[in-house]
């Protein structure tokens, strides 16, 4: 195989807290090498001055998805990734008005996906990103250890796993999940791209 190679751009979704990394994994060894981290704060962007007038015109959640539509855009053209996944829909017992908000962030993923990549977002139930990482009961600080603990795992920068923030964590488990679970799409889709 030519080059088998395949970049993820993972993503735990959210209109306060949107958490992405860029890993790309071989699919010979399934060793991955986290790329690229970061961390979107539509909300609190849109709160600032520069924001107030369109928020007063249309509405804060508008202009918060506006905002995403336009960072996670500019995300996918600088990164070029062969997928992108998200964690799917749940609800959050603790904070159960937030499923309208996600439901809006995934629809708005699935259009940039569709706009801006040409191809589908991939939707990763929460309890297989769990899973994947041995227990379907994890809570944000078991997430970011075991991420940390996987020996499959490195990252090409080290201050990058230094301050993994719960939000990346998550989305690691979502490219987790993907390579894991779907692993056989992701060789095909590496065979296709090279020709065989």
């Amino acid at each position: 195989m030519a080059n088998c190679k395949f970049r993820v751009l993972a993503i735990d979704p959210g209109l306060t807290n949107f958490g992405y990394s860029l890993i790309e994994g071989d699919i010979r060894s399934r060793d991955l090498v986290v790329l690229k981290t970061g961390e979107i704060h539509p909300g609190p962007t849109v709160d600032k001055k520069n924001y107030r007038e369109e928020v007063e015109r249309y509405d804060k959640r508008t202009v918060s998805l506006a905002y995403l539509r336009e960072q996670v855009s500019k995300l996918i053209l600088q990164l070029k990734p062969d997928a992108i996944a998200s964690e799917d829909i749940f609800i959050n017992m603790h904070r159960p008005q937030a499923y309208g908000a996600l439901c809006m962030v995934i629809c708005t993923l699935k259009l940039i996906c569709r706009d801006v990549a040409n191809k589908p977002l991939v939707t990763i139930p929460t309890k297989i990103c769990k899973q994947v990482l041995a227990r379907g009961d994890f809570n944000k600080d078991d997430v970011q250890r075991a991420i940390l603990a996987n020996p499959h795992l490195k990252f090409k920068d080290e201050n990058e796993r230094l301050h993994l923030s719960e939000h990346v964590a998550d989305s690691i488990a979502v490219a987790l999940a993907l390579f894991d679970r779907y692993h056989n799409v992701i060789e095909a889709e590496v065979e296709r791209r090279n020709g065989k």
